[in-house]
């Protein structure tokens, strides 16, 4: 079954929709994904987990219906989280929605599913099954999402702040939630105990996640800085950022960019664009002048198709072979930076 569920709407129906019988939560955006996974679970309750790969139930396409049907040893509750490595077990899910009882939910999670995929259409055309597609934030909505977050913890967090936190933890929903957590511990923050949060206590979490700042790098390569990029490069590849990670903060960083240098091109100083965006942390501000001027429409315009194909390939490649094109695509568009100069 398809439909236009809040995000909370479909995580309340894991605990109170008897009827479905599976959760789907699928699409671009991989840290929302397990973050709406993980807290269906939390919905549940105590309840027994039985933890199945797709790739499992293609010899046994009956695995999934019977477990779904089977008590627990415990005699308490049980839930399936079931991962779907690529689209296949579709004999399995058709099991699963066609049987005559199945009473333990089942959270399913898959990436990107494009719309008329199998898998897709067999859950969303079922009334047993409930389908939510997660895409990618923009900007604003992640950082509507960590003041969010942080208000739960019992922290009042402004909105640069907040922009602060998404940009250094590359819009990662699952990063944000543990830096929010530090500071809640830090400051004995509680819904009952309300405190704002100070930018200086911020930056002295932020320094023990320096390793997670993609914004550093991204911020290198727009400048063109070819000088320091082989060693951040080292770095990247030492504390395991993901290249898909690097390529979509380029993406975010070029949209940001695209909008600030239309109002340029418009005729507005880009000093005055910049420091007039509130999303923008003034740390980075100086940064933004200088890329904003560096980058043309044009030039920016190449870029992000450059970039969605390049998305596209790593999407496509192994892990080895996707380190290597990332490592050479950052000093492609280093040396574009640089010449733009």
């Amino acid at each position: 079954m398809s439909g236009k569920l809040r995000e909370q709407d479909f995580i309340a129906a894991a605990g109170s929709r008897q009827d479905i019988r599976l959760f789907l939560v699928f699409g671009q955006d991989e840290s929302a994904i397990a973050s709406i996974a993980s807290a269906m679970v939390v919905r549940l309750g105590d309840s027994e987990a039985i933890e199945i790969d797709s790739s499992k139930l293609r010899s046994d396409p009956a695995l999934l219906a019977d477990e779904a049907a089977s008590q627990s040893l415990f005699g308490g509750t049980r839930h399936i989280r079931l991962t779907f490595a690529r689209e296949e077990a579709l004999d399995a899910v058709a099991n699963l929605l066609s049987a005559e009882h199945a009473g333990n939910p089942v959270i399913a999670t898959a990436g990107d599913l494009k719309k008329g995929s199998k898998l897709r259409t067999l859950v969303e055309g079922s009334p047993r099954a409930l389908s939510y597609v997660c895409y990618p934030p923009s900007e604003g909505e992640a950082i509507d999402q960590a003041v969010a977050m942080a208000s739960g913890l019992g922290l009042r967090l402004d909105r640069t702040l907040a922009a602060h936190i998404v940009r250094y933890t590359g819009q990662d929903r699952r990063l944000a939630a543990m830096e929010l957590e530090k500071l809640s511990l830090y400051y004995d923050a509680g819904p009952d105990r309300m405190v704002t949060v100070e930018r200086d206590a911020l930056g002295a979490l932020a320094a023990e996640t320096a390793e997670e700042d993609i914004g550093a790098l991204v911020n290198q390569l727009m400048n063109g800085d070819i000088k320091l990029l082989g060693r951040n490069i080292v770095e990247a590849r030492a504390v395991g950022i993901e290249g898909i990670r690097v390529v979509r903060a380029l993406q975010r960083r070029v949209a940001q960019l695209t909008g600030l240098r239309a109002k340029v091109e418009a005729g507005a100083d880009a000093g005055a664009v910049v420091r007039g965006n509130r999303t923008i942390f003034w740390k980075e501000q100086d940064v933004f002048i200088r890329q904003v001027r560096q980058w043309n429409s044009v030039r920016l315009a190449g870029l992000n198709a450059h970039l969605i194909e390049l998305e596209a390939r790593l999407m496509a490649a192994g892990a080895d072979l996707g380190e290597t094109m990332i490592e050479q695509e950052m000093v492609r568009v280093a040396r574009a930076a640089s010449r733009s100069r």
